[in-house]
């Protein structure tokens, strides 16, 4: 990657909390739009939800703590001096506590009015944000099953206890906001769409920019085990990636391209990563699996520079010059612009290297010397950086 990101990374307040229930509303029949309380305010109580479902059936959003449906909770607030509008909803069991099936599905309807519907957090898992308009008003609807979590265990910087002092078996909220803590109006407008869901205690949004590593990477940290002390916590993160996002924010100028060897997980265990680039939709779906935190600071790295060149091979033209041909290496998210050669020559009293970039294949290196057998480099070249090293040996000349 080449440049950092032009702004500070911001917490999304991803953190397990217990909310206030907020007070009975009227039940809405399809679309009352004209009766959504979003004024500025500090608090305007419940915003409007125009429909939650459980398994494809409609249940009221304003069941009564201990009812025989499930307990939403839904809040639309604006703090003083903070730019961002934000958006929450939670859903308890009946009596009030994260106990929720985790095998059923639900389905929440937020109307946002006419706040910017930027980027969501959901604590769930398989989480499907849509966003509609409808008369004017921006409707987002979260889909996703509840999930287990083990937290009140990390500090505001990631910095997790080996055990959680407390295990929900079935939690389930999300967030939205119209992202106006982005002071430029084309990263606004590039990150509109970003998703982002985990079970996890601590998760820092959006992706990071690391250019000593070239790649964009997530933070996400938890106690290694549940509350019983015994149980290691099993976590899984998930994450929907516009295409002008990566272009803008992380320089990936070839999205289309990425692949799930563009992803690699660090201190998580037997994560499994699976990634699925939507052509159509211009998004790069992430999902992990089975994260698990014996080391207590799990990165998810996205490496986005080309694969190395294939089926290598090297000739010496004449004493001096030598001539590379390769297969072109594949695209994960950085398009290519060129390649370079490197070979060297390294022994007790000499050492001696000659480069070359060019286009394609074949590459000839110049100003090589005499006699000498030389080892060569083939990386492709990218916005991310230098691709997967190609060796190959160059022979003597003359033989």
């Amino acid at each position: 990657m080449l440049a950092l990101l032009r702004r500070t990374t911001i917490l999304l307040a991803a953190f397990a909390c217990a909310f206030a229930v907020a007070a009975p509303a009227s039940a809405h029949s399809g679309f009352t739009l004209e009766k959504c309380n979003l004024g500025p305010p500090v608090v305007v109580g419940p915003p409007c939800v125009v429909s939650v479902k459980k398994n494809g059936a409609t249940i009221p959003y304003h069941a009564a703590s201990g009812g025989s449906a499930d307990l939403v909770v839904a809040t639309h607030y604006h703090v003083p001096g903070d730019p961002a509008i934000r958006f929450n909803f939670s859903i308890h069991a009946p009596d009030g506590s994260f106990t929720l099936d985790t095998t059923k599905r639900y389905e929440v309807a937020l109307n946002l009015g006419a706040v910017y519907p930027g980027e969501t957090f959901a604590r769930g898992h398989n989480v499907r944000i849509d966003r509609t308009v409808v008369g004017g008003h921006n409707i987002v609807t979260f889909t996703q099953n509840p999930v287990r979590m083990a937290d009140d265990s990390c500090s505001g910087a990631g910095v997790c206890s080996m055990t959680a002092t407390r295990t929900s078996t079935g939690y389930l909220d999300g967030w939205v906001n119209n992202l106006a803590y982005i002071s430029d109006a084309a990263d606004r407008a590039a990150m509109r769409g970003f998703d982002l869901a985990s079970n996890v205690d601590w998760v820092s949004s959006p992706l990071e920019l690391d250019d000593s590593t070239n790649s964009i990477f997530l933070r996400v940290a938890n106690a290694h085990l549940e509350h019983d002390g015994t149980t290691p916590f099993v976590g899984s993160a998930e994450f929907k990636l516009p295409f002008p996002m990566l272009r803008r924010l992380y320089e990936v100028d070839d999205p289309a391209s990425l692949t799930p060897a563009a992803f690699s997980v660090t201190g998580a265990g037997s994560a499994a990563t699976d990634v699925d680039v939507d052509g159509t939709g211009h998004t790069v779906h992430v999902q992990l699996e089975g994260l698990t935190f014996s080391r207590r600071r799990l990165q998810i790295h996205g490496d986005t520079r080309p694969s190395r060149p294939q089926v290598v091979a090297a000739r010496r033209m004449t004493s001096t010059r030598g001539r590379i041909t390769f297969a072109p290496a594949t695209p994960r998210g950085s398009m290519i612009r060129g390649y370079k050669a490197t070979c060297r020559y390294s022994s007790p009293t000499l050492r001696h290297y000659s480069w070359v970039i060019g286009p394609g294949s074949p590459l000839v290196v110049r100003h090589l010397r005499p006699g000498l057998r030389y080892t060569c480099s083939v990386r492709a070249i990218g916005r991310a950086g230098l691709g997967r090293i190609a060796r190959v040996r160059m022979p003597r000349f003359p033989g």
